[in-house]
């Protein structure tokens, strides 16, 4: 099963709602199942990442197909996202304002940091990128834009939990304990550890592993009504001083978001 967007049940909103267009549904199902990792897939994978039979999945892959949405491969009897994709995504991008205004002081911070510095915002249960910069003498990569990262183990997710108000904060605890499992409750324990130390400090942070990238993440408000990004620096840790991540790259990103929230008006 698709772990990004879990189809509805039966006691779902979408599935009580009469008007919901589950064919549709299932469609983008089918495309968001494609990834980095694997951006080919068959029939068979497909349905066993979406959870659909192999004849409904037929039949939408023909039909994304002759829409212009996916390109058959057929020596490899395999489907990948055709450039259409990247269509939807525009408006969006180019509405963001703010993403203009933060990319100069951005790039400032990710030279000074040594690292990448990144602007996401939230799909179902994960971030996605839509701005970044990165110092050209990184030793990692760029993160390109459309990348995801997980909500429930980043510095990105947690600074979105600890911003988002209650009714949504709310929201994203069902889903995610529905996606964890037995593993919810421990994951429901770093939530309120970092909900704590974001109301005390204005920022979230995480160790993606020992010796390996420090990430810090801020809040940042947008020109859409009601819609929270977040910012974040990541960097390797062998390019910070003892506790520099807190001292050094944590302030001057709370002062960068100031910055681009005043010239977009919005505080």
């Amino acid at each position: 099963m698709n772990s990004k967007t879990p189809p509805p049940d039966d006691d779902s909103a979408q599935a009580k709602d009469p008007q919901f267009a589950y064919t549709l549904a299932k469609g983008l199902e089918v495309l968001r199942a494609f990834d980095v990792s694997t951006p080919y897939l068959g029939n068979r994978e497909l349905a066993k990442r979406t959870g659909l039979t192999r004849p409904t999945v037929a039949r939408l892959t023909r039909t994304l197909a002759l829409l212009g949405y996916l390109s058959y491969d057929k020596a490899d009897a395999r489907y990948r996202l055709a450039a259409s994709c990247l269509s939807f995504g525009y408006p969006l991008l180019s509405q963001l304002n703010v993403r203009h205004l933060a990319r100069a002081p951005m790039q400032e911070l990710a030279d000074y940091a040594r690292g990448a510095v990144s602007i996401a915002m939230r799909s179902g249960l994960e971030m996605i990128i839509v701005e970044s910069c990165v110092d050209q003498s990184a030793p990692n990569g760029r993160p390109d834009i459309g990348a995801t990262r997980p909500i429930e183990s980043t510095a990105l997710g947690y600074a979105y939990y600890s911003a988002a108000g209650a009714t949504e904060k709310a929201e994203l605890e069902l889903q995610l304990q529905q996606a964890q499992g037995p593993n919810w409750p421990a994951l429901k324990a770093q939530l309120t550890l970092a909900q704590s130390f974001f109301s005390q400090n204005g920022y979230c942070f995480r160790v993606a592993a020992p010796n390996s990238l420090e990430v810090v993440a801020v809040p940042l408000r947008s020109n859409f009504e009601g819609e929270v990004l977040v910012i974040n620096c990541a960097v390797a840790s062998f390019n910070l001083e003892p506790n520099g991540l807190i001292e050094q790259i944590a302030p001057r990103l709370k002062h960068l978001v100031a910055l681009v929230e005043s010239a977009a008006g919005l505080r």
